[in-house]
């Protein structure tokens, strides 16, 4: 049973995104992955772009086994995918790896090579949005590793927010 099998049946779930958002903004990183684990269960995961463990780590601490979902976009440096090796390896989660629906060779063959370069934008949205957006069906919930001192534009991001685009809650580092 979960927080939210408990909650209020008037209590909308962007209600109960506010209200944590306000009583866990000092809160420390363990206490916002205590809070969102048990108010979402088996109905939240965790994305890692596997450029450090940190969040890895303190979230298996408190939800061993969760699923940790990594966009593995074809681009990666051999030392990214040896990361997510290891973390699989050492850390009590469950590593999934997720694909876009074309390889590499593929989108060359159909759009041409080096997309990246010519149109950034549709080559981001076919290789990373499109394929987290299927990964994320499911669940209602996800760790992110987003930090709000990483760009301006995220300096006033809530430690858990509603996401209005992809309809879920999204829990933050601070």
């Amino acid at each position: 049973m979960t927080l939210l099998d408990t909650a209020r049946p008037s209590l909308s779930l962007e209600d109960i995104v506010d209200s944590a958002a306000a009583a866990l903004e000092n809160a420390s990183a363990l206490e916002i992955i205590q809070w969102a684990s048990a108010t979402f269960g088996d109905r939240i995961c965790l994305t890692s772009s596997m450029s450090d463990a940190a969040l890895i780590h303190l979230v298996s601490k408190v939800k061993p086994g969760i699923d940790v979902l990594f966009v593995d976009t074809g681009y990666h440096f051999a030392e990214t995918i040896g990361t997510r090796d290891a973390v699989e390896a050492v850390y009590p989660v469950n590593v999934i790896n997720v694909t876009p629906t074309r390889t590499v060779a593929e989108q060359d063959r159909d759009l041409g090579p080096r997309l990246h370069g010519r149109n950034p934008d549709l080559c981001c949205h076919l290789r990373k949005v499109e394929p987290l957006g299927r990964a994320l069906e499911g669940y209602m919930a996800w760790f992110s590793g987003l930090r709000r001192e990483e760009t301006s534009r995220r300096k006033n991001m809530k430690v858990v927010e509603w996401d209005r685009k992809r309809g879920m809650v999204r829990s933050i580092r601070s």
